[in-house]
């Protein structure tokens, strides 16, 4: 099996003397070189968190050979020392693996074609290899009520929101932000991007199983709205009737703040789920109905939730099917 390992550059840290703070790091693997120019303080950890490069492997072990060159850049004088190393990733293991190489630069001075100076400093570079798995899904955050905020990467730069356990393809990484390919819903096939976490990580997360299609019942005589042999009491609008048929679910498309005044019963109920693709009649929790099926048994609504999020007809667009009834 073809495999992707990820190689980034996860951090610089400077010890040692101080030899001046205007750095530039170059590092080779594969064929692929990277160049970094940045301000370092003596005495400091900064975070750089950028890709290198992707690199496809069918090996039970991936071997690269690493070249390192600091440069500490100045008017008269650039001070400079290279470092080669490798790396060793076990591609049978999903675990990140820290490599770290030690870049010792000997600051030099001149005048009168003499050379002197004897102060040491030295950068110690991490590298971060991962296996990457290029389907993720985004995660279900409590913060931000079952969405992220992501921003389309047409030329607009619109903000968009998208859906817990959306499936997407990732593409790239740059210092702040992470990019990808939307692969269902309603912004399938644009890109996208998200800024990291606090703390440096990927809000993307790949242990996401997606279920089977879901069946649903509504029977508009009595009311219900039926879901793996449970009911739920629903209400709808006589001035808006359904017609009997089988309608798709549509996976979530975005917040809609009609359900915020019930989050205190129920986390998810700005999540509402289209009934057809078109159109503006959904299933969602609460107490009223323009039209919707709306589940107003509100401490009920995780269940179904739960259930539909994960849930995929396999159309890209779909969590199941309703049979709407008498």
């Amino acid at each position: 099996m073809v495999k992707t390992v990820r190689l980034a550059f996860s951090k610089i840290k400077y010890i040692g003397n101080s030899i001046g703070d205007d750095i530039r790091v170059e590092i080779e693997i594969i064929g692929k070189f990277f160049r970094l120019d940045q301000q370092i303080k003596p005495g400091t950890t900064t975070i750089i968190n950028s890709e290198i490069g992707k690199f496809e492997t069918d090996q039970k072990l991936f071997r690269a050979n690493v070249f390192l060159t600091v440069i500490e850049k100045d008017l008269l004088f650039n001070d400079t020392a290279s470092v080669s190393g490798s790396i060793r990733l076990d591609t049978n293991t999903k675990k990140t693996q820290d490599f770290t190489f030690f870049v010792r630069i000997k600051e030099k001075r001149s005048s009168s074609g003499k050379f002197w100076g004897g102060r040491v400093a030295i950068f110690e570079i991490t590298l971060q290899a991962s296996l990457l798995d290029m389907m993720a899904y985004l995660p279900d955050e409590d913060e931000s009520q079952g969405f992220l905020k992501v921003r389309i990467e047409d030329g607009s730069l619109k903000e968009e929101f998208l859906p817990a356990y959306l499936k997407v393809k990732r593409e790239s990484v740059s210092t702040e932000r992470e990019y990808f390919t939307i692969l269902e819903g309603v912004e399938r096939g644009r890109r996208a991007s998200l800024n990291f976490k606090g703390d440096g990580s990927s809000w993307l997360i790949s242990d996401i199983n997606h279920e089977p299609a879901v069946r649903a019942k509504y029977s508009i005589s009595q009311k219900v709205f039926i879901l793996n042999g449970k009911k739920y009491k629903i209400t709808d609008s006589p001035t808006m009737p359904w017609k009997k048929g089988v309608y798709d679910i549509e996976i979530p498309d975005c917040p809609h703040a009609g359900g915020h005044r019930y989050m205190d019963q129920a986390k998810r109920a700005m999540t509402w789920f289209r009934i057809g693709h078109g159109g503006s009649r959904y299933l969602h929790t609460g107490l009223h109905s323009a039209g919707c099926i709306t589940i107003t048994e509100i401490s009920r609504w995780m269940e179904i939730y739960n259930t539909l999020i994960k849930a995929r007809k396999g159309d890209f667009m779909s969590v199941g099917f309703l049979e709407v009834v008498d």
